[in-house]
């Protein structure tokens, strides 16, 4: 998926490294410390204010959205007919009854999953597979489905975040299963999806764009404020060995523009369905250096 482009992510890298250090050798050793302070600041402050807003706008508008946009296309009966047909195509030559499977979900004071095992484990006068083995499918079946709603309703990145988070706890699910059999209102149950399972792949989305928007607005800010400084005063003859340590200061700074780049890049990634020939994570794993400061950016 367009690895051949996975050279370019360290010639960026090798790029914005010597205009940095370029710029920073230019200015001399004092212009840059404060350019690199005033980077370093816009990074840190971006990094955490962006935590706190994103949490804030994900928990609230968008949660609220998202919920809406699911209710368009979740139907009880539908719900109740794919994953019979999920169960019926696990390879154990079994058929489903529908009313078993209704009466199953609709029953909230036994656990969804052991009796889906015990169901399944009788149908045919013998067990079809280990308990666990087979539990482990039918919490699989609750992964496919919730990503295919997703999937309907949202976006690729959303549908598969909402069905890793089934995967690694489903324990949910025996409480969402009695909210999706309520035909009449199925508002709880769309809330439900989109506060515990499509919320964290939209706290990522705006946590990121918020980092950009904050980082350049900061950066900016403090950057011009230092130039502005330094404009109305006279600065003395800059000597070699303030080139020198201008540059190394530029380097650093470099560290973080390269970050804010990755931040970008993880964005066209995730909105690009990580589908994009240049902007996908399969490019950007073959690189050498880039992928160390994106691996970084992919924990935001």
């Amino acid at each position: 998926m367009g690895t051949q482009y996975a050279w370019f992510y360290d010639v960026v890298v090798a790029a914005i490294a010597l205009v940095c250090i370029f710029i920073g050798s230019k200015k001399g050793v004092l212009k840059s410390v404060f350019a690199f302070v005033g980077i370093m600041i816009a990074a840190i402050l971006s990094y955490v204010l962006s935590g706190t807003l994103s949490e804030t706008i994900s928990n609230g508008a968008v949660s609220d959205g998202n919920s809406k946009k699911m209710l368009k296309n979740l139907e009880s009966e539908t719900f109740m007919s794919d994953y019979i047909d999920y169960l019926e195509h696990m390879g154990y030559s079994i058929v489903i009854k529908e009313e078993k499977i209704e009466a199953i979900f609709q029953n909230k004071e036994e656990n969804i999953d052991e009796s889906l095992a015990k169901y399944i484990n009788n149908i045919n006068g013998h067990p079809v597979d280990e308990k666990d083995a087979l539990i482990e499918k039918i919490r699989e079946g609750y992964a496919v489905i919730i990503k295919d709603l997703v999937s309907q309703s949202l976006n690729k990145y959303a549908a598969e975040t909402a069905a890793q988070q089934i995967r690694e706890d489903s324990s949910g699910m025996q409480e969402l299963i009695p909210l999706i059999m309520e035909s009449d209102n199925l508002r709880p149950a769309t809330d439900f999806i989109a506060e515990n399972y499509i919320a964290p792949a939209y706290y990522t989305i705006t946590r990121l764009v918020s980092f950009i928007v904050l980082f350049v607005f900061v950066a900016l800010l403090l950057v011009l404020s230092v130039n502005a400084y330094f404009g109305r005063r006279e600065v003395s003859a800059i000597g070699v060995t303030s080139h020198v340590a201008g540059g190394i200061f530029g380097l650093i700074t470099s560290i973080f523009i390269i970050f804010a780049v990755a931040v970008s890049i993880r964005i066209w990634a995730i909105t690009g369905n990580n589908e994009m020939l240049f902007f996908n994570n399969d490019s950007v794993e073959r690189s050498y250096v880039f992928k160390y400061f994106y691996d970084f950016a992919n924990k935001m």
